[in-house]
Formats: structure tokens, sequence, C-alpha cells
């Protein structure tokens, strides 16, 4: 009975380990990759010379303002600069 519990005490920990740290590569990951795109979209909100200026400023001025998340105001841009 003991080496069961042991065994399940074991594999219990190895599973928790394994997603705690695939948790947190990801997250490293991801928040990585959103400081790369909102690096880009400041620049691209600061280049005037750009046809997709707008679009870029309602995302970082929606996301900026606490208005929404950033997915969320992308979407939101991109139907509206979709539709006209």
């Amino acid at each position: 009975m003991i080496n069961h519990l042991f065994v399940v005490l074991t594999f219990s920990f190895a599973f928790i380990s394994v997603a705690e740290i695939m948790y947190w590569l990801y997250k490293k990951e991801y928040l990585r990759a959103k400081a790369k795109y909102l690096r880009e979209l400041i620049d691209q909100k600061n280049d005037s010379t750009s046809l997709n200026e707008p679009f870029y400023s309602c995302v970082y001025e929606k996301w900026n303002s606490g208005e929404m998340p950033l997915i969320e105001a992308n979407t939101m841009c991109s139907l509206k600069f979709d539709q006209n």
C-alpha cells in the first residue's frame, strides 16, 4: 500500500512540476511576443506616411486608454476599418 502511495505522490509531483515549467516558459514567450507586437504597433502608429496608420492608432488608443485588452482592440479596429 505504501508503494502505491509513493508512486501516486511521485507521479503527481512530476506532473505538477512539468505543468508549472511549461506554463512559465509559455507565459514568458507570450509576454515577449506581446512586447514585440506593441513595439511594432507604436512604430506603425507613429509612422504617419503608412496607409495603415489610422488602424494602428485606433488599436493603440483603445488599448492604451484601458478601454479594452489588446486582442479585443485589434479585433474591434479590424472590423471598423474592414467595413470602410
